[in-house]
């Protein structure tokens, strides 16, 4: 039954303000810094090298400048949550990944898959994963060695919390702003979409911007959220390339979960896929565009998320539920879209870290960046468009968002993004 326009107004309402909590509730500061290691940290640095790298199998130097380490699948960095650790590694979901998708085949004209440059030095054997190899420059720029690969989260007060509803306009916290399509209200199993990939500015060290999927569920400010996506990182990965990402965290990140397999947590079964790992090539300007397509599904029988590359269906791995809480069942929020964080964001002058594509949401194909057929599965195990959705775009004047549909009655393309600070983002 078709929603009427007063409930539809109620839902988008009860959608803004739940996101608000959301976001609050996960939103992140990252400090990078530039400094050589005073003695008694050089220690420090050393140990946690140590416990970040694991013992390899083979090793590859991709040109990209990163190393590549092939760990035993058994001995991967997953198994030392103390949750798992009699786990038994599950290497194939128990349904079949195309059954009950009602998505249509990618329509687009001039979109691509994406690679990884890492597979053009080498691959990595049967019975192991890739992982890179954190370098001492990497700990370096982190904020601090404990908060490397987290987010640090921001605490909001009971006084915040009553001004939420009225803080709309400027966004409810100083560091993030997002660009999203939300979904609300339901219980979700399962979301995907194509990405298109770009390689927008970052401006400083501690600033990042992605494209992805979110999907959350938890009370405010202790909330359960997955992430994937692409993102452009310095104060993680060193650089500024785009790179395949995944996220975690059981209580909006204030003490759990990290970007990739920098924590125990997610358990990867793939030797093809980095998680962290470079993408090539990027989408151009008025020119050949390119796309991830990713997708997280719920397994009742194996008490897992899935996460699947689902151009064609590989198994990449998945989250135990037994690491969540509230995501242990179904997600209540799915997102699909841009972030920027930035601890400039609402100064003078704001940031120049780019979201997406770094134009505007207005300028459409092959000049923003788009999100292609999101979906979302609830309990009738059968993707679809996620109805009622809504744009959510806090900072318009820096960052926007807009469905578009060049023909009529045709499913629209969620274009997002935007430069930052401009003539009307000072």
């Amino acid at each position: 039954m078709l929603l009427s326009n007063f409930m539809i107004t109620r839902v988008k309402e009860m959608v803004i303000f739940l996101v608000l909590l959301y976001i609050a509730s996960s939103s992140a500061v990252v400090v990078g810094k530039q400094s050589n290691p005073f003695p008694g940290e050089e220690l420090q640095v050393e140990a946690k090298l140590r416990l970040l790298n694991k013992p390899f199998v083979k090793s590859i130097q991709s040109e990209d400048g990163d190393i590549i380490d092939c760990v035993d699948l058994y001995k991967q960095p997953a198994l030392d949550h103390p949750l798992l650790k009699n786990h038994s590694i599950r290497i194939s979901p128990s349904f079949d990944p195309t059954n009950g998708d009602s998505s249509t085949p990618l329509i687009l004209n001039y979109s691509l898959p994406f690679s990884q440059v890492w597979r053009r030095s080498g691959s990595c054997p049967d019975g192991t994963i890739p992982i890179r190899r954190v370098l001492k420059h990497h700990l370096l720029n982190a904020s601090s060695l404990e908060r490397y690969g987290k987010k640090n989260t921001n605490v909001i007060t009971k006084r915040d919390f009553r001004m939420l509803e009225h803080t709309f306009a400027v966004g409810i916290e100083n560091y993030h702003t997002a660009a999203a399509l939300i979904t609300a209200g339901y219980s979700y199993i399962g979301a995907k979409a194509d990405i298109n990939v770009w390689n927008p500015r970052v401006e400083a060290d501690d600033e990042y911007s992605t494209a992805q999927i979110w999907l959350r569920n938890g009370p405010f400010n202790n909330s359960d959220s997955i992430e994937f996506g692409w993102i452009v990182n310095p104060s993680v990965y060193g650089d500024r390339q785009t790179r395949l990402f995944i996220y975690w965290t059981n209580d909006s990140g204030k003490s759990t979960g990290c970007f990739d397999l920098l924590c125990p947590g997610f358990v990867q079964v793939n030797k093809d896929i980095l998680l962290g790992g470079t993408i090539y090539p990027t989408s151009a300007f008025h020119g050949q565009q390119y796309h991830i397509s990713l997708e997280v599904v719920r397994d009742f029988d194996q008490n897992v998320w899935w996460l699947i590359s689902s151009t064609d269906n590989i198994m990449i791995g998945y989250w135990p539920c037994d690491i969540f809480s509230y995501l242990y069942n179904i997600a209540v929020i799915v997102e699909w879209g841009g972030d920027v964080y930035s601890p400039r964001m609402h100064q003078e002058p704001h940031t120049a870290t780019a979201m997406g594509s770094s134009n505007f949401a207005s300028d459409h194909w092959s000049f923003a960046c788009f999100i292609h057929q999101p979906r979302i599965k609830d309990y009738s195990m059968t993707y679809k468009y996620p109805y009622p959705s809504f744009p959510f775009t806090p900072d318009v004047n820096c960052y926007s968002g807009e469905n578009y549909a060049e023909t009529l009655f045709t499913e629209p393309l969620f274009y997002f993004g935007g430069p930052g600070r401009n003539l009307y983002c000072p």
